[in-house]
């Protein structure tokens, strides 16, 4: 997996375990390559352990020859089975060793013969409810490189099983961060996915070609007919058709022109009059004007404003938290993150409750349990975006989940933004961090698995 646009880049080569597949790796593998890392995965026999050595020297030399590869930047990352071949062929092979390797999930045995001229720095990452291979198996092998000088360091993720699931993607998002802090120097300065995707031509442009043509034709077909319809002239009844299918179109044009085009408009007090007359259906009209009341809006296009009321509205009939009304009107009606009953706050993102709905929604739609969706949707979050400790990082909502990269702050605000969207209650406490409201109580939200290594 290359990320765009195609230049040189660190290089990581995978190596999955048992019963993985080239095919099957792709989320993995795309989690990874979103930091800005060329990732490589190699398909080896995993009922030849002695073919291993060739197969994965054949793979890193072809991935020296090829333009996109900075060689000076090379990790190499194994889980479970793969993880061990990786730490043997390094340790037999000093020459070809690279500057990190990442293993997971692996045993570590039979420990290596150190040769005492290693420049591979070691990140070992085992889950303390592997059953498969016990987490005392890496523990010894962190001690033994240890006691040989090999730079290592060791993360013990509590409550995962060897597969690491149901942590597995946020896992490979933060190796994928550590590589490049390891290989790059730095988080910031990658492009996110989104971003490409936002800057992306339009489908629009793709039309144009066809419906210039489809026009062309269309013009050339009505030239050669006009000679043969101007020697009819119209009936009188068909004259009057024409009158009333012109004024119905000029009627059907106005109103087209008024739901598409004054949503467009800024919201003012005309805007806001035309949305209550027109606009808003008597069932969003309590939550229209509990928001018109609010200040933010003042700037923002109306169609924000609609669409924060119908959409919030529509979801509560969707799911059913036991949310009195007072709540539902501050903590999920209320724009995203705005302000906490505390008083602290967090930069607001009303245009960006529809963005994060249709995200997660889908996600916890068959949930019940506040807790379990709020642990759905810290998960999904975190797999999408990084948390650094970085200058100039976005702290405003819809810009957060367009490059994909915040602080813990910056985190802890679209996190409350993502439950409101959904539907369920949550703020900020005096700390800046997450809570929601489970029917009863407000509760400290559920952290991801792996806040930033």
């Amino acid at each position: 997996m290359l990320p765009k646009p195609l230049q040189k880049r660190p290089v990581i080569i995978y190596a999955h375990g048992w019963h993985g597949t080239l095919i099957n790796d792709g989320d993995d593998l795309r989690e990874m390559a979103e930091m800005g890392l060329a990732v490589v995965d190699i398909d080896y026999d995993q009922t030849n352990e002695a073919a291993f050595d060739f197969e994965f020297q054949a793979v890193r030399n072809f991935v020296l020859n090829q333009s996109w590869a900075d060689t000076n930047a090379t990790a190499w990352v194994g889980g479970s089975m793969g993880a061990n071949h990786i730490l043997q062929y390094a340790f037999s092979h000093p020459d070809q060793q690279p500057r990190l390797a990442v293993l997971f999930s692996g045993a570590g045995t039979p420990l290596p013969t150190v040769a005492g001229r290693e420049k591979t720095a070691f990140l070992l990452i085992h889950g303390d409810e592997d059953d498969f291979f016990p987490v005392g198996q890496t523990e010894e092998l962190a001690s033994f490189l240890r006691t040989n000088a090999v730079p290592v360091e060791l993360r013990i993720l509590r409550g995962l099983p060897h597969s690491l699931k149901p942590e597995r993607a946020i896992v490979f998002r933060a190796i994928g961060e550590y590589c490049r802090t390891h290989l790059v120097g730095k988080l910031e300065g990658y492009r996110s996915m989104a971003q490409w995707e936002a800057h992306g031509l339009g489908l629009g442009w793709y039309w144009l070609p066809a419906g210039a043509w489809a026009a062309i034709g269309y013009a050339c077909r009505q030239r050669r007919k006009t000679s043969v319809l101007g020697k009819f002239a119209y009936q009188r009844h068909e004259i009057a058709l024409r009158c009333l299918a012109t004024i119905l179109a000029v009627w059907a044009a106005a109103e087209t022109a008024l739901h598409v085009i004054t949503p467009m408009l800024p919201v003012n007090d005309a805007t806001l009059a035309i949305s209550r007359r027109i606009l808003v259906g008597q069932k969003n009209l309590a939550s229209f004007e509990f928001l018109t009341k609010q200040s933010i809006w003042r700037g923002q296009k109306l169609k924000v404003l609609l669409d924060q009321a119908q959409l919030a509205d529509y979801n509560r009939g969707l799911v059913d938290w036991r949310v009195s009304d007072p709540v539902y009107r501050d903590y999920v009606l209320t724009p995203e993150a705005t302000f906490s009953n505390a008083g602290a706050s967090a930069p607001s993102g009303p245009d960006s409750r529809r963005a994060l709905w249709e995200e997660f929604y889908p996600r916890i739609r068959h949930e019940s349990s506040p807790a379990e969706v709020a642990k759905i949707v810290v998960r999904h979050l975190r797999e999408r975006i990084t948390i650094a400790a970085c200058d100039d990082l976005p702290h405003e909502v819809p810009d957060i989940w367009l490059e994909q990269i915040t602080d813990e702050k910056g985190f802890h605000a679209i996190y409350v933004a993502a439950l409101r969207a959904i539907g369920l209650p949550a703020r900020l406490n005096t700390d800046g961090d997450a809570e929601f409201y489970d029917g009863n109580e407000w509760q400290s939200a559920p952290l991801p698995a792996i806040i930033s290594w």
